[in-house]
């Protein structure tokens, strides 16, 4: 039997491997999330355009290998089992962009900082308020990434995604159900994207930037490995007021621990592993349901 499984497995990963740029087996996604955590994928994969992404779509579909893009690696647990099916990076075209006028076109593996970055150099405005959160372009729109003054759904024109036949189709914003951190764009895989964006001065621009990044710095262990906030803040209220009303702040739980910066980030002293997050989580929505009722819901993703 088990060598039945090996050889079963030695044949996708060849057929994987005739599909798309790069295969690894059993990466470790440790290396590849902002929280450092997480056990191996059984396939890694790199997808270099149009083309690769859409046959690998196609082809762990008909196998029922479950398929998991990541993005840059921040606002998700990866189990410390790891993920027993395709984990694939979108790279080459995917990380192109080109300006016209005042849209952006960028493909949806490009990173926000480069994105922010050029957006600054030729005076355009409406994407600053991305400036220091890590990730793609891609994870960005499906979580509706922003902060309490904008979010990115107010830029956005449209998207293209393979959809659920595996077709590749243009997605109009108006056909976008936005939320707060989260989108109906979730079981798709998203490709490219085109903003919306208006000229303005470039001291303006940085001067915004520079708040954000200010308030960051101020308020969030961005020092520390951590996978952005944990929960959502419900309602008139956060998360983080909460989780410190509760009393939690610097809880510990092996190698994880609850943030003495701000309490609704969990932080990786070096040797977390994604139970002892979980362990976390499950003490912070017993405390804050016991002492206030809300029950918290969560902000990132677990994996695996």
């Amino acid at each position: 039997m088990e060598n039945r499984r090996r050889n079963i497995r030695k044949d996708l990963a060849s057929q994987i491997s005739s599909i798309v740029s790069s295969l690894k087996l059993d990466e470790p996604l440790k290396k590849h999330t902002t929280f450092k955590i997480g056990g191996p994928a059984r396939y890694f994969v790199e997808a270099a355009n149009k083309k690769e992404i859409q046959n690998l779509w196609n082809f762990t579909h008909k196998e029922r290998l479950p398929l998991f893009v990541l993005g840059g690696g921040s606002n998700i647990l990866v189990s410390d089992r790891g993920f027993d099916g395709v984990v694939v990076r979108l790279t080459g075209e995917f990380k192109d962009f080109v300006f016209q006028a005042e849209k952006l076109v960028a493909g949806c593996g490009v990173s926000l900082a480069k994105i922010v970055n050029e957006c600054v150099q030729r005076g355009l405005s409406g994407i600053e308020y991305l400036a220091g959160i890590p990730g793609t372009l891609g994870g960005a729109i499906v979580g509706n990434a922003g902060s309490s003054d904008a979010w990115i759904e107010d830029i956005i024109n449209s998207v293209k995604a393979i959809n659920e036949n595996g077709q590749i189709a243009e997605i109009l914003k108006k056909d976008i159900l936005f939320r707060y951190r989260v989108t109906n764009l979730e079981k798709k895989v998203l490709l490219e994207s085109t903003l919306n964006l208006k000229k303005s001065t470039k001291n303006d621009i940085v001067k915004k930037i520079k708040e954000n990044t200010d308030r960051r710095l101020e308020s969030q262990p961005i020092e520390s490995w951590n996978a952005g906030s944990i929960f959502k803040n419900p309602q008139g209220d956060y998360a983080g007021r909460l989780i410190e009303q509760a009393g939690l702040k610097g809880l510990k739980f092996g190698g994880a621990k609850i943030s003495e910066k701000h309490a609704n980030f969990i932080i990786n002293s070096g040797d977390a592993k994604s139970s002892d997050v979980l362990e976390l989580i499950k003490v912070v929505r017993h405390k804050v349901k016991e002492k206030f009722g809300i029950d918290l819901e969560l902000e990132i993703k677990i994996i695996g």
